[in-house]
């Protein structure tokens, strides 16, 4: 490996239309705000649901503006939708779920983010590791980051080198590891 991969989803087409090869599997309408998980995205959402309580961070909107009709429901009155969002817990997951943006506060100008950006990251070995926060553990003096596959991430990705490296705690392992990182995406 050269070089750790630092890659932007974008999961739409210049139509606004899901990209090629995506299925979307579940529909759902919501209200959302700038991305916690991808915050330095100025096309990422953090996008709460209406029909559960459920919290789906990153989406993503298109770039280009979406004109949508009011989205019908049987036995509710018409909604006014914004735009669409599609989103994600693993950038190769084929079948996000859509979201019918009601309000959409993410808009708002970024400010870098004072935390590592990156909210998903792939391990030179293929482990696949999702941004987490509120998780109050430390080992060996580093907090908690990424919840993986197998394991955790604990401490910030070392971009000194070419190639990146995080500390990798395995499943069932005593002792942190210094893994490689193949993809982080923003």
């Amino acid at each position: 490996m050269d070089e750790t991969r630092v890659l932007t989803l974008d999961p739409f087409t210049e139509g606004a239309e899901p990209a090629s090869g995506l299925r979307v599997l579940d529909e759902v309408s919501a209200r959302c705000e700038p991305s916690i998980l991808s915050p330095e995205n100025e096309l990422a959402r953090r996008c709460f649901t209406k029909e559960t309580s459920v919290v789906l961070d990153p989406c993503f909107v298109p770039a280009t503006p979406v004109d949508l009709p009011d989205l019908e429901k049987p036995g509710e009155a018409p909604l006014t939708v914004d735009t669409v969002a599609l989103c994600f817990d693993d950038p190769a997951r084929i079948e996000p779920t859509k979201v019918f943006v009601l309000e959409d506060n993410g808009a708002q100008p970024r400010q870098e983010a004072p935390f590592d950006p990156h909210w998903f990251l792939e391990l030179e070995d293929g482990t696949r590791c999702t941004r987490v926060f509120g998780v109050q553990q430390v080992r060996e003096d580093l907090p908690l980051t990424y919840g993986c596959d197998d394991g955790a991430l604990y401490g910030g990705p070392d971009e000194e080198k070419q190639v990146w490296t995080i500390h990798h705690l395995p499943e069932d392992a005593e002792t942190l590891e210094v893994a490689e990182i193949r993809t982080a995406w923003k």
